[in-house]
């Protein structure tokens, strides 16, 4: 308590030096808590764009799927699957399951044709797995349209049909065979990846089942789950439950190794960030504390002349160092969060769509209290560091020395 009252009274003596001092310490913490924000808003957006895109957490597949080739992909199907879903569904932070038969297709109408990668589905279930798309045009498909359709716009933009024309849609049976069926387009849906809209149908599952001769037969299940946190402690139990039913199954950031690589390159770019403003701290906190030395030089021979050990010296002169970190870090907490209140509220950075994206969005700030601690104990530590030189230069000198010191 004694060193830490010291360390206060010559910060105070030194106001000119502490206050630049402090800006400097507030600025970059605030800086670096603003943009490790945005960070986070950016890969919190991306992930839950992914999962909430068609794509779910988990995906469910019967073993060896993925290694198949097009011509067994049949031979991958599952069977008894409502059974499964209802094991699925009984896992605690589960939300809802949903089944899927994929199909690989050509739509035509009489303007032109495309071709698809779509899946048959639960609509209510597909319905909750696209929220954040958007319906451009028209509306999801209902219970009781059996032959009613969702392309993407993409997929639109190629055949030019209007809500509620007839679409024909081909694909391969199980055979080789192949079959048609016409399909009323109820709706025209905007994803965030413009792969995805170029090639995107949904259809009831019943009549994708009926399409490709495979009646009672799936090839994939989603799970949906509460919150994305639940993750590791839910997939045990997934995976538990695939070993038992001769299953396979794949994260979302597995199937969509993009996240990775955006999640690699934000936390690459933070690293440097994070360096180079510690840098400019460090010498800013040397600078004021080799000053602030030089200009007590007599004081501090005085002090060691009188019975202070060359230890107290240091310890008097970490004190204020480590004085300056919490009082810059506090300070640039405060800025950190006022700056993130004033641009949410106000709706946000505009943004232009991200490679391979559709559409622009608003960037907001999401600061985690993690993040906070992690910069607090940081910029502390590195303070107290920063005293190390200056501390060094005053209990090496000797107390004759000091006492002349001009």
């Amino acid at each position: 308590m004694l060193f830490s009252k010291l360390g206060l009274s010559n910060l105070l003596k030194n106001k000119r030096k502490t206050v630049l001092t402090l800006l400097t310490i507030s600025l970059g913490f605030a800086c670096l808590t603003v943009a490790k924000g945005y960070t986070n808003y950016c890969l919190w957006g991306l992930r839950e764009s992914i999962i909430n895109g068609g794509v779910g957490h988990f995906q469910i597949y019967k073993e060896g799927f993925r290694e198949r080739t097009d011509d067994d992909s049949f031979n991958f199907l599952i069977s008894d699957y409502k059974k499964i879903i209802r094991e699925f569904s009984t896992v605690p932070g589960v939300k809802f399951v949903a089944p899927r038969l994929s199909f690989i297709g050509i739509l035509a109408n009489n303007t032109g044709s495309a071709t698809v990668a779509g899946h048959g589905g639960w609509l209510q279930e597909e319905r909750a797995l696209t929220s954040f798309s958007t319906i451009e045009q028209g509306a999801f498909p209902r219970e009781d349209e059996s032959y009613g359709t969702l392309i993407g716009s993409g997929v639109a933009g190629l055949i030019g049909p209007s809500v509620h024309g007839t679409a024909t849609l081909s694909v391969a049976m199980n055979g080789g065979a192949i079959n048609v069926m016409d399909f009323d387009v109820t709706g025209i849906i905007s994803s965030q990846l413009e792969e995805l809209e170029d090639t995107y149908m949904l259809i009831p599952l019943e009549s994708a089942q009926s399409l490709m001769d495979v009646p009672d037969s799936i090839d994939t299940i989603i799970i949906m789950l509460l919150n994305t946190e639940d993750m590791p402690s839910v997939e045990n139990r997934i995976c538990s439950i695939c070993r038992r039913n001769g299953l396979e199954y794949r994260t979302w950031d597995q199937i969509v190794p993009y996240y990775s690589g955006a999640a690699s390159f934000y936390s690459s770019s933070m690293n440097i960030a994070l360096i180079v403003i510690l840098a400019i701290v460090v010498f800013a906190i040397i600078n004021t504390m080799l000053m602030a030395v030089y200009d007590r030089m007599r004081e501090i021979g005085t002090m060691r002349s009188i019975g202070m050990t060359a230890f107290q010296t240091l310890r008097m002169i970490t004190a204020e160092s480590t004085l300056l970190g919490v009082f810059g870090c506090a300070i640039g907490i405060i800025l950190a969060f006022l700056t993130a209140f004033i641009i949410n509220v106000f709706g946000g950075i505009p943004l232009p769509p991200p490679p391979g994206n559709t559409r622009a969005y608003q960037g907001l700030i999401y600061i985690e209290t993690f993040d906070v601690a992690v910069y607090s104990v940081v910029f502390i530590l590195v303070s107290i560091l920063s005293s190390l030189f200056p501390a060094r230069k005053a209990v090496r000198m000797s107390i004759a020395d000091t006492l002349r010191w001009i």
